[in-house]
């Protein structure tokens, strides 16, 4: 399967999700995991908004490596991992928009002043297991 192939059906399985799994990490090293609700951009890009007064937030604003993992039902699922940063103040309103366009629940989140997120992605493993052998793709950006 060509890369741009793989990308598009990353990119369409990603869509049909709006729940993921977010792994962050401490400045002493500590993990944190949380359930999040994300969006995709065209790019890959995972956005999610969280508040300064969680434990994601403070560990973001210390470490900015994150991993995801989306989909666990139906023997499909996805790895992820990027770099996390604030979307820039020239940015945010279109982000809301496009965020709360895909998962409407996040309206309220980002009127209560929830902090929006971008995920460039750094590695990605979609994997099915519902076939035999599993079909696994990963994809390095």
């Amino acid at each position: 399967m060509g890369d741009i192939q793989a990308r598009h059906m990353i990119l369409e399985f990603l869509r049909q999700h709006t729940l993921a799994v977010i792994a962050t990490s401490s400045r002493d090293g500590r993990p944190e995991a949380a359930a999040i609700d994300f969006s995709v951009r065209d790019d890959l890009a995972i956005v999610f908004d969280t508040f300064e007064h969680t434990r994601k937030f403070a560990n973001l604003s210390d470490q900015s490596h994150v991993a995801l993992v989306i989909g666990w039902d139906n023997g499909i699922t996805i790895q992820y991992e990027g770099e996390a940063a604030k979307v820039s103040a020239d940015d945010l309103e279109r982000y809301q928009e496009a965020h709360i366009k895909s998962v409407p629940a996040e309206r309220e989140f980002v009127e209560k002043g929830a902090v929006v997120f971008r995920v460039e992605p750094r590695w990605i493993r979609y994997s099915d297991y519902t076939r035999t052998p599993p079909d696994v793709i990963e994809l390095r950006f």
